[in-house]
């Protein structure tokens, strides 16, 4: 329910961004690096979990508010998570065998990005600053192990329950960045990185004292078209 009612709220955002004049419609697509932020988690497995790179993709809308500012909604599908490595090694016969497990948590959201967009010049080519709000919800979540026994074997994957009470399907966060834009016939190509903090918890176990925040960055690169 909490599902359909966020995918409502999310187009009734593009749908009410549509009203406006001057509506600038597009699509984006990038790598997102993200990284876990714990509290206890680091300590509780002796590794900082490593950096997650994958996919973002979706639309883009931009309506002008006023000379060089514009307000940017967005609707984007996106992969989060983080890999934990723990691993030692055993002497045999004066070999060194490599011995360990990871863990890597995949987490799918659908995140809606409300940003301010400041553009500086006039010309073909222009750069901007962005600046806002993020809203995601976790629609689905899982868990491939892995062993190390001087190779690696993958264990079968295990779906996640966001149902569980240590999980959290609502992510908010803030977003900073900057890019270019290159005008060209009725529309225009677009880069951008940006950096996304995440203020809530994905996941907060009271009694084992553990919670993981999102955060990373974002490269993503597009087309938006002039109505």
């Amino acid at each position: 329910m909490k599902k359909v009612t966020y995918i409502i709220a999310t187009i009734s955002i593009f749908a009410s961004t549509l009203s406006f004049a001057q509506v600038n419609i597009g699509i984006k697509g990038g790598l997102n690096f993200s990284d876990a932020r714990a509290d206890v988690f680091i300590d509780a497995v002796n590794n900082a979990p490593s950096t997650y790179t994958s996919f973002v993709y979706g639309a883009v809308a931009e309506v002008q508010v006023s000379k060089g500012l514009s307000f940017q909604p967005e609707l984007l599908f996106t992969q989060k998570g983080f890999t934990v490595d723990e691993g030692t090694s055993l002497n045999v016969l004066g070999l060194d065998i490599p011995v360990g497990a990871r863990a890597t948590t995949s987490i799918n959201y659908i995140e809606t990005p409300l940003l301010a967009k400041l553009k500086l010049g006039t010309g073909n080519v222009n750069f901007y600053g962005i600046a806002g709000p993020s809203l995601g919800y976790a629609t689905s979540a899982t868990i491939q192990p892995k062993v190390t026994l001087l190779i690696d074997f993958n264990l079968p994957e295990v779906n996640v329950d966001l149902s569980d009470n240590i999980y959290n399907r609502t992510d908010i966060s803030g977003i900073l960045g900057a890019g270019a834009e290159y005008k060209t016939g009725t529309g225009k190509l677009f880069t951008d990185l940006r950096y996304q903090h995440s203020f809530s918890n994905i996941i907060s176990d009271p009694i084992a004292d553990i919670s993981v925040k999102n955060s990373g960055y974002q490269f993503s690169a597009g087309y938006i078209h002039s109505f």
